[in-house]
């Protein structure tokens, strides 16, 4: 390895991807300069209410604003480039330097009054210096759409291998082969911290190519004597392509439903990704004019989320795609984290309306789009990296990475667990976690372009599942009670019947007791009083039903009148 060195350390942070998957971002900051590189999105789980999107926290890159540099995309794919329109209305990005793909799926995903910012198309191979200290150089990657790479990121303080999403296709559709030179070559110059993919690390051996699905979907076209319905997440652009080539080698037409999904496509279409005839799409006033059995309709729903769609078509509530008996439906992919047996029961519905359902492991309708892992074997192997941090994966697919790396015989100190925030500080070549920054997701909603920050969410989860209880009263100066105290519960399954009038005549007391106390210790400053009453009233429901409902306290105080004299 070549010898390095500076005094001043390179700051590496995740602000998501570790713990979960998706919304994928990293902050590099070297001598007050900073780059960002992708600024993803993440489905919210599916009960919860009034959320579409879950983005990084922008906390402290707005502190730090006057920093930043440049913002690098290395993929079309939501993880990496789905939450960049948030970032734009929060932030001032000088530039812009990424995928061709990315930089058009972002234009289609502003609004109206974003302005996208000066732009510079990534390229294989290629260097760029996008601060005055730092250079970064473009590896062409495989993975489950074009136009996709990891970064070989170089500084005085040390050098950078990141790999972003991918997965090694010997056979991509559009022949762009995953660059091993150029990984290669990065691990002989020397790579400090090498960070990689771990979202299938779970997986043995080494990941399905895309291909592999042709046989199996030529198959299902060959045979099919109703409308064939396509599943997926709006970014497989790669099965897309093939999907269509075999649409077209059928004599099929293709509806594609979704608008996210259909502006991925477009995007894919206008930069030359993705081939096709225009011939063969269909528009929806088409759909009725065409035989059953000449049908593929591709199926994706709000930001690209396959299950919302799959589930109102199942409860039959889509607005406009009804199934027909023996309609076939392809699920070609794998459910969002914590959805498998929401998606079971959705299948269990489709099969009553007596419809072919074909997914699953064993298939051939999907392959991975991320690494198994051989794959991640061979990534270590090739960078040689003094330390190592797997990323973009729930815990237990970041300590499995880890585990591989030290099978590898990368020693436990040098591999890094990290959690978004973590600060991961390289000098001398030397990596160690030094402090933490915000990193608490947003909750965003887009019909109101509201954010929300992750503790309202967790107070509004717990507000749902458990209700609120109100204890309300009237206390003159002197702290005695003169009227209540009432307890009112609102969303609070267990309020009813004789069980909670016994438990309010008893908590009743308890807060008469509780005030009592408090009065007699001479702690009578009101918002005292209220803490008294809150942790009585909790403990009390807690003992009852073992939950912790919101508790208010309304408390109001009334003064003796003042009589005048004359």
């Amino acid at each position: 390895m070549k010898q390095r060195g500076s005094n001043e350390n390179l700051k590496a942070i995740p602000l998501g991807g570790h713990g979960e998957i998706g919304k994928s971002c990293w902050i590099y900051e070297y001598k007050d300069e900073i780059v960002i590189v992708n600024f993803g999105m993440m489905l919210p789980p599916h009960d919860l209410t009034g959320v579409d999107l879950v983005i990084p926290n922008t906390k402290y890159l707005i502190e730090n604003k006057d920093k930043i540099k440049c913002l690098i995309l290395t993929s079309a794919h939501d993880d990496a480039c789905g939450g960049v329109f948030y970032l734009l209305e929060k932030l001032n990005i000088p530039k812009i330097l990424g995928s061709k793909l990315a930089i058009e799926c972002v234009k289609k995903q502003l609004h109206k009054e974003t302005k996208m910012p000066e732009v510079e198309f990534l390229n294989p191979r290629e260097e760029y210096k996008v601060t005055n200290n730092l250079t970064v150089q473009a590896i062409s990657n495989t993975s489950i759409l074009p136009d996709t790479y990891g970064l070989y990121i170089k500084c005085e303080a040390g050098n950078v291998l990141y790999t972003s999403s991918f997965k090694i296709d010997q056979t991509p559709p559009d022949k762009t082969l995953f660059d091993y030179y150029s990984y290669a070559q990065a691990g002989e110059d020397g790579v400090d911290i090498l960070i990689s993919d771990s979202t299938n690390i779970e997986a043995l051996g080494y990941s399905q190519a895309e291909k592999s699905i042709t046989k199996r979907f030529d198959e299902i076209f060959r045979d099919a004597a109703a409308r064939v319905f396509i599943f997926g997440y709006a970014n497989s652009l790669h099965k897309y392509q093939i999907v269509f080539n075999l649409a077209q080698k059928h004599k099929k037409r293709v509806f594609i439903c979704g608008e996210y999904l259909n502006n991925k496509i477009q995007a894919a279409i206008k930069t030359g990704f993705i081939k096709v005839d225009n011939n063969l799409f269909l528009e929806e006033k088409d759909l009725k004019s065409v035989d059953d059995k000449e049908l593929v309709v591709i199926v994706s729903g709000k930001y690209g989320n396959f299950l919302s769609a799959l589930i109102e078509i199942a409860k039959e509530e889509h607005p406009l795609i009804k199934l027909k008996s023996k309609d076939i439906v392809v699920i070609s992919a794998n459910p969002p984290p914590g959805t498998a047996r929401l998606l079971a029961h959705t299948i269990d519905q489709l099969f009553v309306q007596k419809v072919q359902v074909i997914g699953g492991r064993g298939q051939g309708v999907h392959a991975s789009g991320h690494a198994a892992q051989e794959e991640g074997k061979f990534i270590l192997t090739v960078a040689k990296p003094r330390a190592f941090v797997p990323s973009q994966g729930e815990e237990r697919h970041l300590v499995i990475y880890g585990n591989l790396a030290e099978n590898i015989s990368i020693s436990p100190n040098d591999i890094h667990i990290l959690k978004n925030g973590d600060i991961l500080e390289l000098r001398e070549q030397v990596a160690r976690v030094a402090n933490k920054v915000p990193a608490d997701s947003i909750y965003y909603n887009e019909a109101k372009r509201l954010d929300i920050d992750e503790v309202t969410m967790k107070e509004r989860q717990a507000l749902a599942i458990e209700g609120t209880i109100t204890i309300a009263l009237l206390i003159d100066e002197g702290r005695n009670i003169i009227a209540g105290p009432e307890i009112l519960a609102e969303a609070c399954s267990f309020a009813k019947g004789k069980d909670w009038r016994a438990f309010c005549l008893g908590t009743v007391d308890l807060v008469k007791e509780a005030i009592k106390q408090s009065v007699e210790r001479k702690e009578t400053d009101l918002i005292n009083i209220k803490g008294v009453v809150r942790d009585t009233v909790n403990k009390a429901v807690l003992e009852l039903i073992a939950k912790r409902p919101l508790i208010n306290v309304s408390i109001q105080e009334i003064k003796k009148a003042v009589t005048l004299k004359n």
